[in-house]
């Protein structure tokens, strides 16, 4: 049986270097497990900093030569995990306050790591799809499953979920607004 504990945004910190709170983690990881997912923590870190994603070069040597990344609803024109950054960053120019509040669980089990978060951001900053800035806030989940090389300690792939109409309507990024997504 595996105990899941809460650790605080700074245990977060001193553990992983990124001060964000997780909400269910596994008692106990073993020290691949443990470098893991700290590896994937300082991608997040990195990903969801405005001042820190730069694009693709800025987490470039956390990403597996050949690593691939999957979100064809979310980013379709992100095929590795430093396109994504690229991508991300292009949201974040929009969204100037986008951060995580919360990790709602990480896990890891040998070279395979799995987040869920708790996002916010308020749409202060650049057009978004020719939508100029709304002043509104939103709050979504998002999830990510990595495969960490067991030979280089990098990224090699990223499944991507995002709760992206939830954010989108409360931005008022849905055309019409009153539209349904069943």
């Amino acid at each position: 049986m595996v105990m899941i504990i809460e650790l605080s945004a700074e245990e977060t910190k001193r553990r992983f270097g990124v001060a964000i709170p997780i909400r269910n983690f596994p008692y106990q990881l073993n020290h691949r497990e443990e470098n893991n997912v700290k590896l994937v923590m300082e991608y997040i870190g990195i990903a969801y900093s405005p001042e820190e994603n730069k694009g693709a070069n800025s987490v470039k040597h956390l990403c597996d030569r050949g690593n691939t990344f999957e979100a064809v609803s979310t980013f379709p024109k992100a095929h590795t995990a430093e396109e994504y950054a690229e991508e991300h960053a292009k949201v974040m120019a929009s969204l100037t306050d986008l951060h995580i509040m919360r990790f709602d669980i990480v896990s890891a089990k040998e070279d395979f790591v799995t987040i869920r978060y708790t996002a916010t951001g308020t749409h202060r900053g650049a057009p978004h799809n020719g939508i100029e800035a709304t002043g509104k806030r939103a709050e979504w989940t998002a999830a990510g499953n990595f495969i960490i090389d067991e030979h280089t300690g990098k990224i090699k792939h990223w499944w991507k979920d995002w709760d992206k109409m939830r954010m989108w309507k409360q931005l008022g990024w849905v055309k019409p607004p009153d539209a349904e997504f069943l």
